[in-house]
């Protein structure tokens, strides 16, 4: 049985897939949402306490909790990390931002002239694109459809991922993330703070739903680190997965479903039996198609009253593939191989 230490290298896991799959599930969930079929999504219909958006952010953040601390952990320069980290949101964030704004001025019932100078709009722009805050809403923006003025939904996550990145980057620095132990006790700790004085945390709201991610997140960051004593076993995976359908009493999809998920996203991301190395020569699109899904599927309503769920989602995918594609292409993957430049010489010791 081998340990997650020895398969948590290089570039052979399953990482991208996963993530285009939660993203996916995300434009999915959104069909039904942004039509008002919430009820009649898939997940919800058969486990209510679920729903495939909620289930794919979970999975983003405990993918992003490991591949955060792992690049900390193989650079530990504040300059690398952070140009890593910068390269790797931004751009696409900023793609985003102009797409929200295009559509939403494109649909707005107010002139473009009035929709730019709107106290809203300039509002959007500064807290969105920076990823510190989250703004839903533009004036006048799809106003007939079924959930209006509502640009981009799914930004919502990247202010609570961007301050994560934060925590890891001063974890590191404090060389909490060297040991493992000191960083296990770390993390308990706050998440015990955070409960009990959530007003703490430097983002509202901070709910239910945001301290789910950050322990995913958190769950995340702890997997690598304990990576060594981590066995990753198809039959434990499988167990896994028998919990969470049959749920004994209401906890394995309950208490204990965030680390029942980690557990089987590590599994998925590097058993050998399930490498599929061939996917990962294709464009990383999971970003993409996260961040420019939301606007261009209200588009799609506006123009096209009354679509239901499944036609909504087959048009937006079509439609945002594409663009994730090009934005890979010509946006992002450029950006990261500036991450280059960054990189510092080691000190001497």
């Amino acid at each position: 049985m081998p340990r997650l230490a020895a398969l948590a290298h290089g570039r052979d896991n399953n990482f991208q897939l996963i993530r285009l799959l939660s993203a996916t599930a995300v434009v999915l969930f959104h069909s039904y949402a942004l039509t008002n079929h919430w009820t009649d999504e898939p997940l919800t219909l058969r486990v209510p306490e679920l729903n495939l958006g909620a289930l794919g952010v979970a999975c983003f953040f405990v993918i992003s909790g490991f591949l955060v601390t792992k690049s900390w952990l193989a650079r530990e320069r504040v300059v690398p990390f952070v140009a890593a980290r910068v390269l790797r949101i931004y751009p696409a964030l900023v793609g985003a931002v102009v797409l929200s704004l295009v559509l939403a001025g494109a649909s707005s019932s107010l002139d473009w002239g009035a929709f730019l100078s709107h106290p809203q709009t300039r509002e959007f722009v500064l807290h969105v694109a920076p990823a510190w805050a989250m703004q839903y809403r533009l004036p006048g923006a799809f106003p007939n459809n079924p959930i209006p003025y509502d640009v981009n939904g799914s930004l919502w996550t990247l202010p609570v991922e961007l301050r994560l990145y934060i925590v890891v980057l001063l974890a590191g620095l404090a060389s909490l993330l060297a040991r493992r132990t000191a960083w296990l006790a770390t993390l308990c700790l706050s998440l015990a703070l955070v409960v009990w004085h959530p007003e703490w945390f430097p983002i509202s709201p901070y709910d239910s739903a945001t301290r789910k991610l950050v322990l995913l997140f958190g769950l995340g960051s702890l997997a690598y680190v304990w990576r060594d004593v981590i066995p990753i076993s198809l039959a434990l995976a499988a167990l896994v997965l028998m919990l969470l359908v049959v749920n004994p009493a209401d906890m394995a999809r309950g208490a204990f479903f965030p680390p029942l998920l980690a557990y089987l996203i590590l599994v998925a991301a590097y058993h050998p039996r399930l490498q599929w190395r061939a996917f990962n020569r294709v464009g990383d699109y999971s970003y993409g198609v996260y961040v420019y899904s939301f606007p261009i599927q209200q588009i799609l309503l506006h123009r096209t009253p009354g679509l239901e769920p499944m036609p909504l989602f087959a048009m937006a995918m079509l439609l945002t593939l594409a663009l994730a594609a090009v934005s890979w292409h010509g946006l992002e993957a450029p950006a990261l191989r500036l991450k280059s430049r960054f990189r510092q010489p080691e000190p001497i010791r």
